[in-house]
């Protein structure tokens, strides 16, 4: 059971936690004390007006995630009449969220599980002058207080030791973008740069803003744009899935840095910025400046020592090194030879399935999967779930039903619709130790009884594929293997810096498959201010 607090004890604990928040670490605790806990932030269901129920949002997440937060849609003060009175499915949104927030807490009181699963109260406010916040509450029982005023907002905020995430923020000002006029880091460190809206760390990065109806990015309110200003936020993203599937691949994570998974250490990390955002893979990223993690303040000092260690779940293409928002540094760990010596490592291998018949066919029924991976002379390390929200199904699940040093047997089910960027496929990834005469069987019971095995020596050579029936029936794919020269990378660069302005590094990771990941910065200055905003 989770240590019981009164809600003036939480409130003294969180108060404290905050004025602590912008202490630098010392570079010993940064460089062993953390591991990284994965999770969503910014989630929604059918309290609120998305899809999918409340207990199903929260088994999706304990399935998968480490801690998670459902933020239904609470209040938008600024709203306005649109064409077909669009407005009124927020409003009866609205009205959802005040009637079920009882079963909300209670949903967040059942699943508390510190350790294992820690599940966080919050709720969305929307503004068109000001932008969307989440609110993240560090105690279970949270009060749905609604505000009209921002600024009302962000002290009811810091009287209980909550967070506030900007989400989107490089729509338009006045759009729904963030409003850097009232935006203040003691009670928001860190900023949602990536979702399922899109990638806000640039204009001219990949996933542009395409899926809503407020435009294309804003440079203004780009993440670069911000930093240059001299605003100080950490990176973290989210899914905003409105499908009510928490987690979903390719849609966003936050990853934390934090001594144990609990509550107040996860609240810590956030409020210290040890915070990372990936697109989907859970790409492990770890970065110190002079052995300073990142999301820290420090002493100007003329020679900085980057570290940089990257391992991905496919192919990494490349690992940026930013400073001042100009690449200084490169890394293609994909361009490494591979040698005999490889397989001393282990190997990625990504089963992706899928396909199928086209919804313009007027054929998108849902194909149910139950599948094994064994192998033979070779160990099981890992397994990354590539689980996406579509098709939405209330009643079926994507799952591991099982996991072994030498197997795993999954459940899922696909189907061309409700497709995020009109993806139909899923996948799992397996970490393999092996070698080339390693074996690898596929079993699929269904959607049709299929059996394939190869050698890890011939999946090194050429991926296979598994037809489940004619054309337009689903198939599946087994990935040609990928070495850990080319998912993995460590080194540190040198920078000697001769000015005294403050300067902010981070580090950018692309996958060839597309996945990417953000550090957040780690600022050097000669004089720390402290100040919320640009100096």
């Amino acid at each position: 059971m989770a240590p019981t607090f009164s809600r003036r004890e939480w409130f003294q604990l969180s108060a404290c936690s905050t004025f602590s928040a912008m202490l630098p670490l010392s570079a010993e605790s940064a460089a062993s004390d953390f591991k990284t806990y994965w999770g969503d932030l910014h989630n929604h269901n059918s309290v609120g007006y998305a899809q999918g129920s409340l207990r199903r949002s929260f088994e999706i997440a304990r399935n998968h995630l480490d801690f998670f937060a459902f933020t239904p849609h609470a209040w938008w003060p600024d709203i306005g009449h649109y064409e077909n009175n669009i407005e009124k499915k927020w409003l009866d949104g609205f009205r959802r969220t005040r009637e079920h927030w009882p079963e909300v807490l209670q949903m967040v009181r059942e699943f508390d599980e510190p350790g294992k699963f820690v599940p966080i109260t919050g709720y969305e406010w929307h503004s068109t002058a000001f932008g969307d916040y989440h609110i993240l509450f560090p105690y279970p029982d949270a009060e749905l207080k609604l505000f009209d005023d921002p600024k009302e907002f962000q002290h009811f905020a810091r009287q209980q030791g909550c967070i506030l995430v900007p989400h989107h923020p490089a729509n338009h000002l006045g759009h729904r973008g963030v409003n850097m006029s009232v935006f203040d880091t003691r009670v928001s460190p860190v900023m949602e740069i990536y979702s399922e809206w899109g990638n806000a760390e640039s204009d001219r990065g990949p996933f542009p803003y395409i899926r809503h109806s407020e435009g294309g990015r804003w440079t203004r309110n780009t993440a670069q744009y911000l930093l240059a200003q001299g605003y100080r936020f950490g990176f973290v993203a989210s899914t905003d899935d409105h499908l009510g599937y928490p987690g979903a691949y390719r849609e966003g994570l936050a990853a934390v840095k934090a001594t144990e998974l609990t509550r107040d250490a996860i609240f810590d990390a956030l409020r210290h910025r040890r915070t990372y955002a990936v697109t989907g893979d859970r790409i492990g990223l770890e970065f110190f400046v002079n052995g300073h993690i990142m999301g820290e303040e420090i002493p100007y000092v003329r020679e900085r020592q980057l570290s940089v260690k990257v391992t991905g779940w496919d192919q990494v293409e490349r690992v940026e090194l930013i400073k001042n928002n100009v690449v200084i540094h490169r890394d293609f760990p994909v361009d490494r030879p591979i040698s005999n010596k490889s397989w001393s490592e282990p190997v990625l291998i990504c089963f992706e399935y899928g396909w199928g018949p086209w919804a313009a066919l007027g054929a998108a029924s849902v194909c149910d999967w139950d599948f094994e991976i064994r192998l033979e002379r070779g160990v099981l390390e890992d397994v990354q779930q590539c689980f996406q929200s579509g098709p939405f199904d209330e009643n079926r699940r994507d799952r591991i039903l099982d996991k072994t040093l030498h197997s795993v047997r999954v459940q899922s089910f696909t189907a061309r619709r409700d497709q995020f960027e009109d993806i139909a496929n899923k996948a799992v990834v397996l970490k393999v130790r092996g070698g080339p005469d390693t074996q690898l069987s596929v079993s699929l019971k269904t959607p049709s009884h299929i059996a394939l095995r190869r050698s890890l020596r011939e999946l090194a050579e050429s991926g296979e594929t598994l037809f489940t029936g004619s054309f337009p029936k689903e198939s599946a794919l087994i990935h040609r293997l990928v070495f850990r020269e080319n998912y993995h990378t460590e080194y540190t660069v040198r920078d000697v810096d001769d000015g005294v302005q403050t300067s902010w590094y981070y580090v950018r990771v692309t996958q060839s498959n597309g996945q990417l990941a953000w550090s957040s910065p780690v600022w050097v200055e000669r004089v720390r201010s402290g100040r919320a905003g640009p100096k």
